[in-house]
C-alpha cells in the first residue's frame, strides 16, 4: 500500500492548519469581545460626562433662581454663561470634546471662586473624570 505525496502532506500540515484556524477563531472572538468591552465603557464614561455637566447646569440654574440681578453682576454673568456653556454642550466623538469639558470644568470652578465656595463634586459617589 502506497501513501500519496498529498496524504502525508496533509498530515505533517495538519497541526499548522489546527493552529490557525484557532488563532483565526481566537481573533475574531476577542475582536468582538474588545468591541463589547468598549462600547460599554464609553457609555459609562459618556453618562458620567453627562452627569456631570448636569449637575454644573442646575448648579447655575439654582443659584441664578436666588442670586438678584443686582448682586454681583460679575458672579451672574459667570453663572448665566456656566449654564448657557453646559446647555449648548453635545456629546459628540471629537476631538475637541475633552477640551470643551475641561473649559466648562474651568468655568465651574471660577463661579465657586467668585462666590467663595469650596468645589463641590457633581453628587455622591462621584470622582472628576479623566481620560
Amino acid at each position: 500500500m502506497m501513501f500519496s505525496d498529498d496524504f502525508l502532506s496533509d498530515i505533517v500540515d495538519l497541526e499548522k492548519r489546527c493552529y490557525e484556524d484557532g488563532f483565526a477563531v481566537g481573533k475574531f472572538e476577542g475582536h468582538c469581545s474588545g468591541l463589547e468591552e468598549g462600547r460599554s465603557l464609553g457609555f459609562k464614561q459618556g453618562a458620567l460626562l453627562a452627569k456631570e455637566i448636569k449637575s454644573y447646569e442646575c448648579f447655575a440654574t439654582m443659584l441664578l433662581k436666588n442670586l438678584s440681578p443686582s448682586q454681583q453682576s460679575r458672579i451672574v454673568k459667570s453663572l448665566e454663561s456656566l449654564k448657557e456653556m453646559c446647555s449648548m454642550f453635545v456629546i459628540e466623538n471629537t476631538e475637541d470634546l475633552i477640551e470643551r469639558f475641561n473649559v466648562i470644568k474651568a468655568k465651574h470652578r471660577q463661579v465657586c471662586s467668585l462666590l467663595n465656595k469650596q468645589r463641590e463634586s457633581p453628587g455622591p459617589g462621584s470622582t472628576d473624570l479623566s481620560f
